[in-house]
């Protein structure tokens, strides 16, 4: 009797540890849609639109990267690089739908020290300059 619950239990665990791993894949990493960026996931750099390179956000390092992102990289533009934190944020359908900008010293003429854009209807949306 001891053998058989002995042996019940010992299956019983194996097939927990089976069941507790089946449903347990991880979930993909989170995309972030631009232009050319060299990666999706992790971009070394990040357009939102298709220009002429300026006021791409490059040099990015990632802090953080799952259901938020975080990081930091240089803001270039014509008249110069500047350091911005950037976040993206609200996850749909695998892609990160949310990203903020923002200086952490010198601001760039004609922009704000921050702001956000939106992703929807297949294009980012907002002061995507």
């Amino acid at each position: 009797m001891r053998g058989i619950i002995g042996t019940a239990a010992v299956a019983a665990a194996l097939l927990g540890g089976v069941a507790g791993t089946a449903g347990a894949a991880p979930a993909a990493a989170p995309h972030l849609r631009g232009c050319n960026e060299s990666s999706s996931v992790r971009p070394a750099w990040f357009n939102p639109v298709c220009n002429d390179g300026s006021y791409t956000v490059t040099g990015l390092h990632w802090r953080t990267w799952s259901g938020a992102a975080a990081g930091s990289g240089e803001f270039v533009t014509r008249h110069g690089n500047f350091g911005t934190r950037v976040t993206a944020w609200r996850v749909r359908h695998g892609h990160y739908t949310r990203f903020h900008y923002q200086f952490t010293h010198r601001v760039p003429r004609g922009f704000p020290r921050s702001w956000t854009i939106k992703y929807y209807a297949g294009r980012w949306h907002g002061l995507v300059v």
